[in-house]
């Protein structure tokens, strides 16, 4: 079961091995999490352009896309902000 996570491959897992794999798969998730967000706010935004939703729905509806903006960049703000942290703390 642990044989994927023997890394130096001695026949032997330590808590380092299982340590850096899941800091790996962690790492991976918050890429794929900024990724999405990113994505998410560009194809939002092009769908606001269509002309299948009303100008008045789109002007009701202006703060909580607002929040909406806020929220998905601090999301890809945060990890940018703390991949750069962490590449200048090694």
């Amino acid at each position: 079961m642990y044989q994927s996570f023997d890394v130096d491959g001695d026949g032997s897992v330590t808590v380092e091995e299982i340590q850096a794999i899941s800091n790996v798969e962690k790492t991976d998730s918050q890429r794929r999490m900024a990724w999405t967000a990113m994505i998410v706010m560009i194809v939002f935004t092009a769908l606001l352009f269509l002309p299948i939703f009303p100008d008045g729905r789109i002007k009701a509806l202006s703060d909580l896309f607002g929040l909406f903006y806020v929220g998905m960049a601090s999301v890809v703000g945060a990890y940018m902000g703390m991949s750069a942290w962490m590449s200048k703390k090694k």
